[in-house]
């Protein structure tokens, strides 16, 4: 990579204490008549171009001015970094997330091999490309999107560091993810592409993207409301499904158990498969893909087929996150709080839910992703305890 002077650009958010890396406040505007924080900006441009800045460059500056929490963006063609864009805070000899440029740009090379490879073995489920990738750990967020065919945008953020909040609502993560999901399309805009609605973003409207209110709901669309799943088939005992002796009536209280706990969050308006998974083995399956109104997404696939793959998958996730993990652990930690991936018809999430537990959570609606991952984040508080 040649490099290029380095800019100063003007972006909300606070500066890390010095000794460590720390949140930036991606949410917190600049206070009118006073000057924002200011940060170095440095531009790399890969050794295969020149001197010649590529047209999406102007673009991909214009983001790192407007929002404090990314912290490092760069383009990628298959595994060749095209050009990369570093913010340098005050504190610390190496930048943000304490890593070199070099550090950084090998996290994205990697990261690009990994949704390569994840893109073919979710190939399957016959719900489209791999389009996002959202890490989001205790130190960070990762965001890995595909804005054309071998050319991926990846970025690293802070988090806002809150323990008391779902991992969606972390504001400055979800801002980071909101922005990258509007550059990527104005790229593909540029050439004449239309938009992809990474994360069902394109269907909430501008006020309430910039609200930061949680209780949202696409301007195209009803509410999401919970509806009844359909039955999963009723046990020889002839208890409803997923509930134990104990808690028949008469039997005393007891705590729901894990599939009662997953059945109830399951709505046709976005989360439509779940299940509870170890390494190896998946613990507590249930899904509503044979409901009528999801019928419009089995074009290809029958929702037999769709949850075979999606067991089969939920015995591997704790290797899909290793392997991400090994890839970007020098900047995220290996907290992990949540993985996104987000494919053209809807979306997987995978939430810890105890020592080398996990759930696995599923959205065919594209337009919904974002509130299914809040209720798949929901379910996993409750799993976790």
């Amino acid at each position: 990579m040649s490099g290029q002077t380095p800019a100063d650009a003007t972006a909300p958010g606070t500066t890390p204490p010095a000794g460590r890396p720390a949140p930036s406040g991606a949410a917190v505007p600049a206070v009118p008549g006073r000057d924002a924080p200011r940060r170095r900006v440095s531009v790399t441009l890969g050794t295969h171009l020149g001197d010649r800045r590529p047209p999406a460059l102007g673009a991909c500056e214009e983001l790192m001015d407007e929002v404090g929490s990314i912290s490092h963006l760069a383009r990628y063609r298959t595994g060749t970094c095209d050009f990369a864009l570093d913010a340098w805070e005050p504190a610390g000899p190496h930048g943000p997330l304490g890593l070199t440029a070099d550090e950084r740009q090998l996290i994205g090379r990697d990261v690009v091999h990994v949704m390569t490879d994840l893109d073919d073995q979710l190939r399957p489920a016959c719900s489209g490309d791999l389009v996002r990738l959202l890490l989001h750990t205790d130190r960070g967020a990762l965001f890995g999107l595909s804005v054309l065919r071998e050319q991926f945008l990846v970025a690293l953020g802070w988090s806002s560091g809150s323990r008391g909040e779902l991992p969606p609502q972390d504001p400055a993560v979800r801002a980071a993810d909101i922005e990258l999901a509007g550059l990527a399309n104005r790229l593909r805009e540029s050439v004449s592409q239309q938009p992809t609605d990474y994360g069902g973003w394109l269907g909430l409207n501008e006020p309430v993207l910039s609200s930061g209110i949680r209780d949202i709901r696409p301007s195209s669309g009803p509410p999401a409301t919970p509806v009844t799943p359909v039955p999963t088939g009723t046990p020889p005992d002839g208890r409803p499904p997923g509930t134990s002796p104990a808690s028949r009536s008469g039997a005393g209280p007891s705590a729901p158990s894990p599939a009662a706990t997953c059945r109830r969050h399951l709505s046709v308006e976005d989360l439509h498969y779940v299940a509870v998974c170890r390494a190896g083995r998946v613990e507590v399956t249930e899904d509503i893909l044979d409901d009528p109104g999801l019928a419009r997404f089995f074009d290809d696939v029958t929702p037999r087929g769709r949850r075979q793959f999606y067991a089969l998958l939920g015995q591997r996730v704790d290797v899909h996150l290793r392997t991400l993990v090994r890839a970007t652990h020098l900047a995220l930690g290996s907290r992990v709080r949540r993985l996104v991936l987000d494919v053209e018809q809807g979306a997987l999430f995978c939430y810890p839910v105890g020592l080398d537990r996990y759930l696995l959570a599923v959205t065919l609606d594209q337009h919904l992703v974002w509130a299914a991952d809040d209720k798949a984040a929901q379910l996993a508080h409750q799993l976790g305890g």
